[in-house]
């Protein structure tokens, strides 16, 4: 009993029973007006049949309540037709209210409020702190789908904020810490324990965004809050509500595509870099290292370049001494500025291919990228089929890309680089079977939509293919105060991490690092400076740092074996 008196507020509370309340309150007042003029009606006809004796308005009413609740003791009839029709009419109104309305009362009321009442209280109203930093979410979509996996793989808490009870209860019901409440109020975020807060983040549509930032802001005058946005208007009002990092999951795909171009030459292109380590990719087709192992091209010892590892039409491995290099080879290089422009000197002028590049999608992803080859001064072709978006970027090609007329327009034939960015994967795996019929050796990057893709695309032909939200989900987890990392492509991360004591004086080839992670070293920190090719002998130095390359398990396998030893 006491739950169900706790639970009956909660029906006043929601917009749906507010307005089953209202409906009610109009049965209740028909009700009254019924009551009203049945007494009327039976004082009268009763006083006739008695030879005008006057009825009080108790024994009206007792007879009214009476006969509606079809109870009828009988001690108080009709002798003549028209007060047993009365009488008659009467009846049926109570029976209507009486298995119409009171019904509809007691689910509305009392069994439907009791029942949200015992299923909502699966689902925490509060986050209770632990010792760690937790992180707050604000939006369930695919971003924040794929970083809670990743919080979780590592061991970060967290917390789902989710103002529907009915969509709390499926997220609960799928294994996700989630708390009820509403986002407009500072209350929640102080039930989320905001104070105890490493970040709070926000994947919702932009409008939102911001107020939920701003009532953050609020809330915690210091915490680190993370929001994504697809509009350039948006990012600074998001900044002025209290966002302290805005993420554009658009722009930063756009500049992935645009930077996984290396067919224009054999030069090394800069995909990021860890303070004077740089990390770039280069292709060697057509260059003398064709047809030689690893071991045989010597770039380690003629140009200090270090090879992490190498790509064969999207599938990524690891450096092998006997590794054999062909021309769909693409070399995943570390080195500095003075030993990328010495390799350059040899190698990035041997091949030139000045055709456009042709992006596939006008889309928001297909004019970032547009909009980043123009930056490097890369020529391109975009095929749009939808005019509105056509007219939206230069170079545009207006039609259906699964047409060969319109790609060989578009330069299909000579182009070095084929990107696609449509949003939906069937036609991205569609589009990259046709253009490696097309052209068997020309470079495909496209974009997965769905993370599950990814792999199909690679086996249609596809030599990069990168999620938005993996890409996304990877930049906000990047902000936790953790160790640098750099996502060389979807799963494969440079990593940096503070020399672990357990390693401080090892020896290179002592440490094990590839054989018991799945790790590989691309530089160590110490001393003596930053070694970009250490050799076995060389050691690990206390304070120092090591850049490694792998995988997320592999960085995890890092952290439990050497880390937390």
């Amino acid at each position: 009993m006491k739950e169900i008196i706790q639970s009956i507020p909660s029906v006043f509370k929601q917009r749906s029973k507010k307005k089953n309340v209202a409906r009610f309150l109009r049965f209740g007042l028909v009700l009254v007006l019924f009551v009203f003029c049945y007494m009327q009606v039976y004082a009268k006809l009763m006083s006739e049949e008695l030879g005008g004796v006057e009825i009080g308005w108790v024994e009206a009413f007792y007879w009214v309540l009476t006969t509606m609740s079809t109870l009828g003791y009988g001690d108080i009839t009709f002798s003549g037709d028209s007060g047993r029709l009365f009488s008659m009419i009467v009846m049926f109104t109570g029976v209507f209210y009486l298995f119409i309305v009171l019904p509809f009362v007691f689910m509305e009321f009392l069994y439907k409020p009791f029942m949200e009442y015992q299923t909502g209280a699966r689902v925490a109203r509060r986050f209770e702190p632990v010792k760690q930093k937790h992180v707050i979410l604000t939006h369930y979509d695919s971003i924040s789908h794929v970083l809670m996996d990743k919080l979780t793989h590592f061991g970060y808490p967290f917390v789902l904020i989710v103002s529907n009870i009915k969509e709390a209860l499926r997220l609960h019901d799928m294994g996700f810490p989630i708390m009820v409440g509403n986002l407009d109020e500072n209350e929640t975020f102080m039930d989320a324990s905001i104070e105890n807060a490493a970040m709070v983040v926000t994947t919702d549509e932009d409008i939102r965004n911001v107020n939920i930032a701003f009532r953050a802001r609020d809330s915690s005058p210091d915490l680190t809050i993370v929001s994504t946005c697809n509009k350039t208007t948006s990012e600074e009002v998001l900044s002025l509500a209290g966002a302290t990092h805005v993420i554009r999951p658009a722009q930063q795909m756009g500049r992935f595509l645009s930077r996984r171009i290396c067919c224009t030459d054999n030069a090394t292109h800069i995909i990021g870099s860890f303070d004077e380590v740089l990390i770039a990719e280069a292709t060697i087709h057509g260059t003398p290292l064709v047809g030689q192992n690893l071991r045989d091209a010597m770039l380690r010892e003629s140009y200090g370049v270090n090879v992490v590892g190498m790509w064969e039409r999207g599938h990524f491995e690891l450096p092998n001494p006997g590794t054999m290099l062909n021309n769909h080879t693409v070399l995943l290089l570390a080195g500095t500025e003075e030993t990328f422009a010495n390799y350059d000197k040899d190698f990035g002028n041997l091949k030139t291919n000045n055709a456009p590049v042709i992006i596939i999608g006008a889309g928001r992803v297909g004019r970032e990228t547009a909009k980043a080859l123009d930056e490097g001064n890369i020529s391109y072709r975009v095929i749009e089929s939808d005019e509105k978006k056509a007219s939206m970027v230069s170079n545009c090609i207006l039609g259906d890309a699964s047409d060969k007329s319109v790609l060989e327009r578009a330069g299909i034939n000579k182009s070095p680089a084929l990107i696609i960015t449509s949003h939906d994967d069937e036609t991205n795996v569609y589009l990259t079977i046709y253009g490696r019929k097309l052209r068997p050796d020309i470079q495909i990057i496209t974009r997965a939509f769905v993370h599950r893709n990814i792999e199909p695309l690679h086996r249609a032909g596809a030599d990069f293919v990168m999620s938005q939200d993996h890409m996304g989900a990877n930049t906000i987890f990047n902000l936790l105060n953790r160790a640098e990392i750099l996502m060389v492509t979807e799963g494969l991360d440079v990593f940096s991490q503070a020399t672990p004591k357990s390693l401080v004086g090892v020896k290179v080839k002592d440490c094990k690092i590839t054989e018991k992670t799945g790790c590989s070293i691309v530089a160590i920190k110490g001393d003596s400076g930053t070694i970009i090719t250490p050799s076995p002998e060389n050691k690990f130095s206390e304070n120092g740092e090591i850049i490694l390359i792998g995988d997320e398990t592999a960085e995890k396998s890092f952290e439990s074996k050497f880390c937390n030893s």
